[in-house]
């Protein structure tokens, strides 16, 4: 059973400890789920006599409880945790459950029906993952002026869904600092970004303090000040991605087992069988002209069926009232005779990976072939080469590697919302003679894939910004690199 621990690195452990305020170290301390130990070595170091501690995890308990006789430690789900007194402080690295595996738990006595049958989780969304319900039932456990540390993904920070999160945190508490950290975080490979808040609880009323984000580096056993690739620049873009374009997502089959290369039906009528990109893979250069595609069965609504197309399509038909799923997929079949056929998507525009690993590029759609849901198409409202140059530069790149979500191997994952965030220059600033080189440039790249056009396009763009093409180039550089060496 994953129960989502990764341990704190020693040096980040005694740093969290620091931030605690005088009075803290006097007072109660709770480490809700303390794992290996390490807030409970670091509190030791600090002094700190009076700690408390929970942890889930029976082998974990007993190696670490006998280490430290001096501390209340208790071997309880820190969610039906109950004591009688309020804490002073709480430092904690909460467990990392995705919102759709919190049920696994549930051997455990904990699901998200029961969750969310507490009064205190009110507010937050039904998307919300397990941390989110550690650290609201930490600052519960708070004394008013009570403090809580806490570290845990800062992916929240850009998602949707953690607004509802952020609104409980600023209803609860005050925010005292905010510190985003880079590098190997973790004593177990888990690449994630991750921010520390210092949190004061404040019961009587909601006070919104304006802080600045700290940025930190851990390299070779040191915390130093974060630079480049871990400090933001202020880009000063000021026109967002809906001003210039509109995007979605690629074709979702439901089953691509049944669609893609379909099996003995090539001898239907062209119009049943198209062409798709399947994987980026596929794709060589920036554009689709030498793009590798599969075949996709795509049968117009009404078509006549061939026999041994009728027969292909009752084949899965049994095995989808078998097995009852792709799920998707079955309940359409349930309710549609047509259920095999598909909505055909307009992929003429601008195409981008779901994953991005070595390669950050758009593709101009130049042979109007569909594209599969490894992608998102983009629809440029604007000129479609001026879109493209606006695209395939340092500074879009850079915010992506900013914006995105990082997992193992180096992948980086962009959610549909996190193209909708980006910001452009304003080319309504841009002069007619570099609108020209823009879309000549984009011309080239697309044609050629001369990747020192990208380059160049930066160029041009950097005259209408605050940033030097060769800083936006070191910046995103730095920033990718890291993302690759922590694979």
């Amino acid at each position: 059973m994953d129960l989502g621990q990764v341990f704190t690195d020693r040096i980040v452990a005694n740093y969290m400890v620091s931030l605690f305020s005088h009075h803290v170290s006097k007072g109660r301390v709770l480490e809700p789920c303390f794992g290996g130990g390490a807030f409970l070595k670091a509190c030791k170091e600090a002094g700190y006599k009076n700690v408390y501690g929970c942890e889930i995890d029976e082998k974990l308990y007993r190696k670490v409880v006998d280490q430290y006789p001096e501390y209340q430690l208790l071997q309880t789900d820190f969610l039906n945790y109950n004591p009688r007194e309020r804490f002073d402080g709480i430092i904690m690295n909460p467990p990392y459950v995705r919102q759709e595996k919190i049920d696994d738990l549930e051997m455990l006595g904990i699901s998200k029906e029961k969750l969310r049958k507490n009064g205190i989780y009110k507010g937050l969304p039904s998307t919300a993952n397990l941390y989110m319900y550690l650290i609201i039932k930490a600052i519960d456990l708070l004394k008013d002026n009570g403090e809580l540390v806490a570290i845990f993904p800062s992916c929240w920070m850009n998602a949707r869904s953690g607004q509802s999160f952020k609104n409980l945190l600023v209803e609860r508490t005050m925010v005292e600092r905010e510190i985003h950290i880079c590098g190997e975080v973790f004593e177990k490979d888990a690449l994630v970004d991750v921010v520390i808040l210092k949190l004061i609880k404040d019961s009587i009323s909601s006070k919104i303090k304006d802080i600045e984000p700290e940025y930190l580096e851990l390299t070779e056993g040191t915390l130093k000040e974060g630079i480049g690739h871990c400090k933001e620049f202020i880009l000063n873009l000021s026109v967002p991605f809906s001003k210039y374009s509109s995007v979605r997502r690629g074709l979702t089959t439901g089953w691509n087992m049944m669609f893609i290369n379909p099996k003995g039906v090539n001898s239907e009528p062209e119009e049943c069988i198209t062409k798709i990109i399947s994987s980026p893979k596929a794709v060589h250069g920036y554009s689709t002209s030498l793009a590798e595609t599969d075949d996709l069965l795509m049968i117009p609504q009404g078509q006549m069926l061939s026999d041994h197309l009728q027969e292909y399509i009752t084949h899965f038909a049994e095995i989808l009232s078998s097995e009852k799923k792709p799920k998707t997929l079955y309940e359409k079949f349930q309710t549609s005779s047509e259920w095999y056929t598909l909505n055909e998507i307009d992929s003429n525009g601008i195409l981008f990976s779901y994953f991005v690993r070595n390669d950050m590029k758009f593709i101009m759609n130049t042979s109007n072939v569909l594209a599969r849901d490894n992608f998102y198409i983009i629809y440029p409202e604007i000129d479609r080469y001026l879109m493209f140059a606006l695209l395939n530069n340092f500074f879009t790149y850079y915010q992506l590697e900013v914006i995105g979500k990082k997992y193992g191997a180096g992948l980086l994952k962009l959610q549909r919302y996190d193209i909708e965030k980006l910001q452009f220059v304003d080319i309504d600033s841009i002069s007619e003679e570099d609108k020209e080189k823009l879309t000549s440039l984009a011309k080239k790249l697309v044609q050629f894939s001369e990747e020192k056009c990208i380059y160049d396009i930066t160029a041009v763009l950097s005259k209408y910004t605050d940033k030097k093409t060769d800083e936006i180039l070191v910046a995103y550089q730095s920033i990718k690199k890291k993302r690759l060496e922590a694979s």
